[in-house]
């Protein structure tokens, strides 16, 4: 069971390899499934029949592709639990899935849609024996099932790193026409059942993202623009320790007016020259951001913050904290999205400092 796993993220790995963008992030989750069944029941069975729910373990490798849209790889496997409260019922079998999903991811809320296929064996079906006691009974038919399904569900962010999703799957060749192979000393709950399409899930993974780009001190795949010297300002880096994981022109049809900068939550950002605090506040696609006026024309901006430590008309000074990295506006993961103004036009930051 491990080995198509492993090929299917190496193939996944090898495919995207090429694919230019930002984030990734590694996923894994708990969910709650419930699976319906259509069944004949036995009207001698003495006992409730409850319903059927399992856990199910999820790992997830999401590559983005756009800022809100991605494209995942994902292996399901079911806990084989047929006692506690919450995961049990009146069946029990082994189940394992590998699918592919695609999605799009605002900062808190995203939805997604996907395929997958799978296969459901060794199906069990409760029983009684002769002094009422339950045991297990082995079944026939549906057996080597094949399954395939389309699923489609949404996420909600808590943290950076933790979310909750709740997902409804349609399932396609589940198995069917199961009956247990009865003795004489067993009372099974079924005469016969067949597993319903349609299944539910919710549950709670945390996710780990990172980015391809190089660190520091690795050779450059683009060219850097020359350095720029000015007597009127001297800029510096606003975080410690980072790099440039999205470049400064030219991105995704668009634009893209400044660098973003390799951060974890909560990092501290500094001014990058001493200045005036013209926004400290929110801003369209930004989120949290600081824009701070310096002379001879020059304006930096400082976006997707957690955490703002100044307001408006504040005199700071070149290395002053102005916030705390974040993931608010529009942005998949952690980061800093760095400007910088000259009389209005935006200029490559990587023109005034070396990352």
């Amino acid at each position: 069971m491990i080995k198509p796993v492993i090929i299917f993220g190496l193939l996944f790995l090898l495919i995207n390899s090429s694919i230019v963008g930002q984030d990734w992030r590694l996923s894994a989750g708990y969910n709650f499934k419930n699976f319906g069944l259509n069944y004949i029941p036995n009207d001698t069975y003495p006992y409730d029949i409850d319903g059927v729910s399992k856990g199910m373990v999820e790992i997830e490798l999401e590559r983005y592709l756009l800022y809100r849209l991605y494209f995942a790889g994902k292996t399901e496997f079911l806990i084989h639990d047929q006692q506690d409260v919450f995961i049990g019922g009146p069946v029990d079998f082994n189940q394992v899935n590998l699918g592919a999903t695609v999605g799009l991811q605002w900062p808190k809320f995203g939805v997604f849609g996907g395929v997958k296929t799978g296969k459901i064996w060794d199906i069990t079906m409760r029983s009684t024996d002769q002094n009422n006691k339950p045991i297990w009974t082995e079944t026939t038919g549906g057996e080597n099932n094949i399954t395939g399904a389309f699923t489609v569900g949404i996420k909600y962010y808590l943290l950076n790193f933790v979310r909750l999703q709740a997902t409804v799957n349609h399932t396609y060749n589940a198995p069917t026409s199961i009956m247990p192979q009865r003795s004489f000393n067993e009372n099974p709950a079924f005469r016969s059942f067949d597993f319903s399409p349609v299944s539910f899930s919710v549950g709670i993974s945390i996710g780990i993202p990172w980015s391809r780009s190089k660190g520091r001190g690795s050779k450059p795949d683009r060219d850097l623009p020359p350095l720029v010297r000015s007597s009127s300002v001297s800029f510096s880096e606003p975080l410690g320790n980072t790099f440039v994981t999205s470049a400064f022109g030219p991105r995704w049809r668009s634009e893209h007016q400044g660098v973003d900068l390799k951060a974890n939550l909560r990092d501290k950002i500094v001014a990058a020259e001493s200045g005036v605090v013209v926004k400290a506040g929110t801003g369209r696609g930004y989120g949290k951001m600081v824009r701070i006026k310096h002379g001879n024309g020059y304006e930096t901006v400082y976006a997707h913050m957690s955490k703002i430590s100044v307001k408006e008309g504040d005199t700071v000074k070149k290395g002053q904290e102005v916030g705390r990295a974040g993931n608010t506006g529009t942005s998949t993961g952690v980061h800093l999205h760095f400007e910088i103004i000259k009389n209005g036009t935006h200029i490559n930051p990587e023109s005034y400092i070396r990352f």
